[in-house]
């Protein structure tokens, strides 16, 4: 399919693309491109889902009045293999886009314009900026740009696609690129990625990111990275290396995994929210066992090593030892949230529960919020 374009450089930089200008039927649009929605089954996506209220507001809005139009331009990006851009009279260009290759022809913003004006007539024009030889970065980047300064992009759905698309070291990738746009996110970010992924960790595909199914969303992004910068605000020596705070944190909730299999739980329960899985329960048993540890440590004759991943598996297993999982898994008087009040409210009932448990009384002993319970 051909059209009369206008293709541009925005800037000199030979890095950045090269931009193509024209207009098409909303009809050849959707059957030459196709919009890449994230999802557990699509983890090279970008999209949002398609949100069936917008569309038939925008058919809606259309249908309101004849001089109603939406000039907002349509923003797609092509592969070098889904087009050719070729001269024709008049020293004009035209652009041909090859139908077969729509897999490589991806809609990065504008998706519900598309779909309201094809509803509302599929002969409805529609202005293209189109993103010649785009890589998979640039798509994302794009997206998150675009959408942002519109309808806010999810803070996770930013953090998948820019784990999804942050390379190695040596490269900028698009966590570096999303900084100058302020909308980097967490310096811990890569941690959320390596806790989501790697074998070692008890966090391993709960991390809630949109292209984690959802029954298995049970840990949000913001709860690891708030927690690893805690330990890091310590400035504990033998954990002066950023990596070895991440190593800290995964090991403190190894021991609790195991030593509190009913507390953490990798399974959504509406009747009964998981305190212990959430925000405030992960940063505040964080930030609880990292100074009670880094406490012990600190003392002249102690031998721990906290760089050392078994001598602080051996610290946390006593520290839960003065601790009750049943705490976790009690009835509370308020609604958890991630509240300054609510975290010092549960960084104190530890404090309570470990004395309790010293000196043999019930571990719910002066926690005015633990509901009691009758046998």
């Amino acid at each position: 399919m051909n059209y009369p374009c206008i293709v541009f450089s925005q800037r000199e930089d030979s890095q950045a693309p090269r931009f193509c200008i024209f207009e098409a039927p909303v009809k050849d649009v959707i059957e030459w491109s196709t919009i890449p929605r994230l999802s557990p089954d699509n983890q090279d996506g970008i999209q949002r889902a398609k949100n069936d209220a917008k569309v038939r507001g925008i058919t809606k809005f259309l249908n309101a009045d004849e001089r109603n139009t939406i000039p907002t331009a349509i923003v797609i990006t092509l592969s070098s293999n889904a087009h050719s851009i070729n001269s024709i009279e008049g020293g004009v260009e035209s652009i041909c886009i090859n139908k077969d290759k729509k897999d490589e022809v991806f809609v990065v913003d504008g998706q519900h314009r598309l779909y309201g004006l094809y509803q509302f007539n599929p002969d409805s024009k529609v202005p293209i900026v189109a993103i010649l030889g785009a890589t998979n970065e640039e798509r994302a980047f794009q997206f998150i740009v675009i959408n942002n300064k519109v309808s806010k992009v999810a803070p996770d759905h930013i953090r998948a696609l820019t784990l999804k698309f942050t390379g190695q070291e040596d490269e900028a990738g698009l966590e570096q690129r999303l900084k100058p746009a302020r909308l980097s996110l967490s310096p811990n970010l890569s941690y959320v990625g390596f806790a989501n992924e790697l074998e070692d960790s008890p966090f391993k595909g709960i991390v809630a990111m949109p292209n984690i199914p959802e029954d298995k969303q049970i840990v949000v992004p913001a709860a690891i990275e708030t927690s690893i910068a805690y330990i890091q605000s310590k400035n504990i020596m033998e954990l002066s290396n950023e990596d070895l705070a991440y190593d800290f944190f995964i090991t403190i909730w190894t021991v609790i995994k195991d030593s509190w299999p009913r507390a953490f739980c990798n399974e959504r329960k509406s009747k009964n929210p998981l305190k212990l899985m959430s925000k405030v329960g992960i940063f505040s048993m964080t930030r609880y066992i990292t100074d009670v540890i880094n406490f012990l440590s600190s003392f002249t004759e102690s031998s721990m090593d906290l760089s050392n991943s078994e001598d602080v598996s051996d610290a946390v297993r006593k520290v839960l030892k003065m601790q009750a999982e049943e705490f976790w898994l009690s009835d509370w008087d308020f609604t958890i949230s991630d509240t300054k009040v609510v975290r010092e409210q549960i960084y104190d009932a530890l404090t309570s529960i470990q004395q309790n448990i010293r000196y043999d009384y019930n571990w719910s002993n002066d926690i005015s919020f633990v509901k009691p319970t009758f046998s």
